[in-house]
């Protein structure tokens, strides 16, 4: 009996000893290493003077996610300095994700090689903070945060939708000073088996003007085509893209149906 005693009494005193033992030690957190990387780029585009003009730029990315998210892109053109052109800094709390900065604007962007080229009425948000939990998004823009935290220029919220073959976007931006709502509404990922298609579109309440634009994908190929209610196909065009030794080759064209002209592009980039 005795022997039984002291051998269960050693058994408690070796399980406390290495529980002590593990409460006491000390737990390695590793801090999520941020990911540099970038581009050295020469791009080639046709310029109002019907001259082909080429431009050095340099663009320099600055990731790090974890518990919290930073997000730093920088770029320079030749005879300019490097400056901040976006930037996004947030954290994750349970199901919902807070993100501030001035890239988050929630209605769809145009896909075409400039926004000149685009139909979409997209709503300027600069700086802004936006709340995501699940499918849904809120988005609250700043006058300008440097002045006024408390300045409100526009709400925009999203929701998106898995419809099984594609996914579906309802989105809508509310501007306080003009009072004017622009919904918009997204389409994406329709796998048709070698090309992947789109869609988008956007609606003024005010002008009672719509825009659309369709998109579709295969390879290195990404073309696009779009207009308005009022004017039915404004552009059509299209980029190429490929590696080739480390380096990537682009080409793309924008053709203007109303000026009947065509607009050329070119581009090479080196990735690190």
């Amino acid at each position: 009996m005795n022997k039984t005693l002291i051998t269960v009494a050693v058994a408690t005193l070796a399980l406390s000893s290495a529980t002590l033992a593990t409460a006491d030690e000390t737990v390695a957190v590793v801090a999520p290493t941020p990911i540099i990387s970038g581009a050295v780029s020469l791009d080639f585009a046709e310029t109002a003077a019907n001259k082909t003009a080429g431009t050095m730029g340099v663009e320099l990315d600055i990731d790090a996610g974890d518990l919290a998210t930073v997000d730093l892109d920088f770029k320079a053109t030749d005879g300019d300095s490097l400056k901040l052109d976006t930037w996004t800094v947030g954290t994750t709390a349970g199901a919902v994700a807070l993100a501030f900065g001035d890239s988050n604007g929630l209605l769809p962007e145009t896909g075409a090689n400039t926004t000149a080229d685009g139909t979409l009425n997209v709503s300027t948000m600069t700086e802004s903070l936006q709340v995501t939990m699940g499918a849904a998004s809120v988005a609250v823009g700043l006058t300008d945060w440097t002045t006024d935290v408390s300045e409100v220029s526009n709400l925009q919220g999203a929701y998106t939708v898995d419809a099984g073959i594609v996914d579906v976007t309802a989105s809508a931006d509310y501007n306080r000073t003009s009072e004017n709502t622009v919904l918009g509404a997204e389409v994406a990922g329709l796998d048709l088996g070698m090309v992947t298609a789109g869609g988008m579109a956007t609606y003024d309440m005010d002008a009672e003007a719509m825009a659309f634009e369709g998109s579709v994908a295969v390879s290195g190929l990404e073309a696009y085509i779009n207009g308005s209610d009022t004017n039915k196909l404004q552009h059509v065009g299209g980029e190429y893209t490929m590696n080739v030794a480390g380096a990537e080759l682009s080409a793309g064209i924008d053709y203007d149906t109303d000026a009947k002209d065509w607009k050329p592009t070119a581009g090479l980039s080196f990735n690190f």
